[in-house]
């Protein structure tokens, strides 16, 4: 069983597949929705239903780039000026409120078309992952998208457009549970990957997931002492 959920896993979270075929060599059927939902963990069975949705849809329907829920584009009125040809294609997702261009699925450039943001974007990308003075030259904010530049302090950022906290060395939200740590714990699973066993991926995994399982199998018994405490000192 374990195999075949890595079968599945594989097939449609790396490859992004809707139509699995059976991993049996003497058969050429399909897997059918039911028997992939079924053997599916909970993360992927996600990812799955958003594939499947997105192979159902025609190109009037599109995903948000930010929360991913889908929106069918409703043509404007013509613009007769060329250049505001494309501000017709503005969209705002009724979900998150993000802003962006249906026709290149980007985030909104005013004043720019489709092919210049494009290309300036791509020369954008480039010098952001360029290393100068030990660190990148600008992050990405994980909400907006919005590139930021670090001059001084410290990894923790703050984005200027929509105030998410997010970590400049890896580009990740800052996530804390008081229980579990946060960002800057070596064996949080809310950790920068930067902090703990780098070039060590799996590794590092394991010894986080190992500690947050410790942890969870721990606070039942941490719950139960601190309610027999509670109780004893009542009486």
């Amino acid at each position: 069983m374990s195999c075949f959920q890595d079968f599945l896993s594989l097939a449609q979270v790396q490859l992004g597949q809707v139509e699995i075929k059976c991993p049996i060599t003497e058969c050429n059927k399909h897997l059918d929705e039911a028997t992939i939902l079924f053997n599916l963990p909970h993360d992927d069975i996600i990812k799955y239903k958003y594939f499947l949705e997105l192979s159902r849809i025609d190109s009037s329907t599109k995903p948000c780039p930010q929360c991913k829920h889908f929106t069918t584009f409703k043509r404007k009125i013509h613009i007769p000026n060329p250049s505001k040809s494309e501000i017709k294609f503005k969209v705002q997702c009724p979900s998150c409120q993000f802003v962006w261009c249906f026709k290149c699925h980007s985030p909104w450039h005013e004043g720019v078309n489709c092919r210049e943001y494009k290309k300036g974007d791509k020369l954008l990308r480039h010098w952001a992952n360029e290393i100068e003075y030990g660190q990148r030259n600008a992050q990405k904010c994980p909400r907006c998208k919005v590139h930021i530049q670090r001059t001084e302090g410290c990894d923790h950022m703050t984005c200027s457009q929509c105030n998410t906290n997010f970590c400049y060395r890896c580009g990740e939200r800052y996530r804390q549970l008081r229980f579990f740590g946060d960002h800057t714990s070596n064996l949080s699973i809310f950790g920068c990957k930067y902090r703990y066993l780098p070039e060590r991926p799996h590794v590092r995994r394991l010894v986080r997931g190992s500690v947050c399982a410790g942890k969870l199998l721990i606070a039942p018994l941490l719950l139960v002492i601190g309610l027999a405490l509670e109780l004893s000192q009542l009486s």
